[in-house]
């Protein structure tokens, strides 16, 4: 899944029904200036209970 600065919202109500158990994989992508750091990370963390990560 992926959006713009903007799609965080989009984001959040994605993740916040995905169950704890589904034992699914999910990638998104999120356009950024280059010079500008993500709090994606940080913020979805909030409203899962898995596992978040920049790789």
């Amino acid at each position: 899944m992926g959006a713009s600065a903007g799609g965080l919202e989009a984001f959040r109500q994605f993740i916040e029904t995905i169950p704890y158990d589904s034992e699914m994989a999910y990638v998104i992508v999120q356009h950024l200036h280059p010079l500008h750091d993500t709090m994606l990370t940080e913020l979805l963390s909030r409203v899962t209970k898995g596992f978040c990560c920049i790789c």
